[in-house]
């Protein structure tokens, strides 16, 4: 199993859903600012899906 951990250099090309993708959403622009902060993000490589 591959992890990836999405970091702000790859934010735009690591397609995580809902998680962070909608940047009108105040919480997504949070998470996005913490990614700057250390918040460590990682995903389950896995075709078609996000774990």
């Amino acid at each position: 199993m591959e992890y990836i951990q999405v970091t702000k250099e790859n934010l735009e090309k690591e397609h995580i859903c809902c998680a962070i993708s909608n940047n009108k959403d105040v919480q997504v622009a949070s998470k996005k600012a913490w990614l700057e902060e250390g918040l460590v993000f990682r995903k389950v490589r896995k075709e078609g899906n996000v774990l």
